[in-house]
């Protein structure tokens, strides 16, 4: 299992704002749709998520989108959640392809992104596959171990040549659950002299399992499932008010501590297109008090008021703001990156 040595070295955190620019990088404008769907063909902030997922235009009352997936839940719907993963994966199966090494948009912000810091791990609250397939494609990821934990996947026969990269050069944590991982934290056996299967409780092991996006993976398949079989919708936090009980899931506990453990070791830590909405506090508080000390950079174009509000809450910090989105961050060669 890699280690991921990375002493002395810059850590990113990824929230929606990182993946605004990617439609207009792959060559999409702003009011182009999925032919399947009829939604846009860009990957979404929360406030994108009223219609596709509610069907309504505007919000209730002293309602949030947060909160009308929570009642969603609470009434058992699952239909919300449903059409927001589907929507990512459409999104992924649709725009990747574009802007991965080879694709019909390579020269991109993603791309020199991933290439600039190319050791740097990259801390997600996103439960899109952008990113690893984009490092894929570079060949410097794999999926046994670039989720920061190990992953059992399968690989299918290819041709001479094709070998892909066995270790990964950095980690892709997801935060708040991937849509491709999921642990299994119980098993069935028999017991001498019974025919009866028995669960019992066993260590946690995490599958592979890219659903629609897995002809994207190859050669990396997914582990055929069985009764421990996790739906999709399971696997990642709901963007719900309170993600505490959420964050207590195997996967994401894993990813977590990962996640402390670099952040206390970076030397600076750099933030794109993450808001700290405090409706977020319980999934960003044990990362920030990690990085006490560190030089936090956000960027994002909110940054300011964000950092204003951030400088307050954290002191020991020692904050910085860049106004801009991530594309113009790029093409301005980075600034504030240490």
């Amino acid at each position: 299992m890699n280690s991921f040595s990375i002493n002395d070295s810059i850590i990113f955190l990824l929230g929606a704002g990182f993946n605004c620019d990617a439609a207009a990088e792959a060559g999409k404008t702003k009011t182009d749709v999925l032919a399947s769907t009829g939604r846009l063909a860009r990957y979404p902030l929360v406030g994108d998520l009223l219609e596709p997922c509610f069907g309504r235009k505007d919000l209730p009352t002293d309602k949030s989108v947060e909160n009308l997936f929570q009642d969603s839940l609470d009434s058992g719907n699952r239909k919300p959640l449903e059409a927001l993963y589907e929507w990512l994966m459409e999104l992924d199966y649709y725009i990747a392809p574009h802007l991965k090494r080879g694709g019909s948009h390579e020269d991109n912000a993603y791309t020199k992104f991933l290439e600039k810091f190319h050791k740097s791990p990259l801390l997600t609250f996103n439960y899109d596959s952008l990113p690893e397939l984009l490092l894929l494609a570079e060949r410097s990821w794999c999926p046994m171990d670039g989720y920061g934990v190990e992953v059992q996947a399968n690989k299918a026969t290819i041709r001479s040549g094709e070998q892909p990269v066995e270790k990964s050069l950095r980690p892709i944590l997801h935060l708040h659950g991937s849509l491709c991982v999921y642990p299994v934290t119980y098993d069935f056996e028999k017991r001498p002299g019974s025919d009866t299967s028995w669960m019992v409780d066993r260590p946690p092991k995490f599958l592979f399992d890219p659903d629609a996006l897995g002809n994207l993976f190859h050669p990396f398949e997914r582990i055929q499932p069985g009764v421990t079989y996790t739906y999709v919708h399971e696997r990642f936090i709901a963007p719900i008010p309170d993600k505490a009980k959420g964050l207590e899931g195997e996967f994401i506990k894993e990813v977590y501590d990962k996640a402390v453990d670099f952040l206390s070791t970076a030397k600076q830590v750099i933030c794109i297109g993450y808001s700290f909405n405090q409706h977020d506090q319980h999934s960003y508080e044990k990362l920030l008090c990690a990085a006490s000390g560190k030089s936090v950079l956000v960027v994002a174009p909110d940054s300011e008021s964000s950092v204003k509000r951030l400088a307050a809450e954290f002191p020991e910090i020692e904050w910085s703001a860049q106004s801009m989105s991530f594309a113009s961050w790029v093409s301005n060669d980075y600034p504030g990156a240490r």
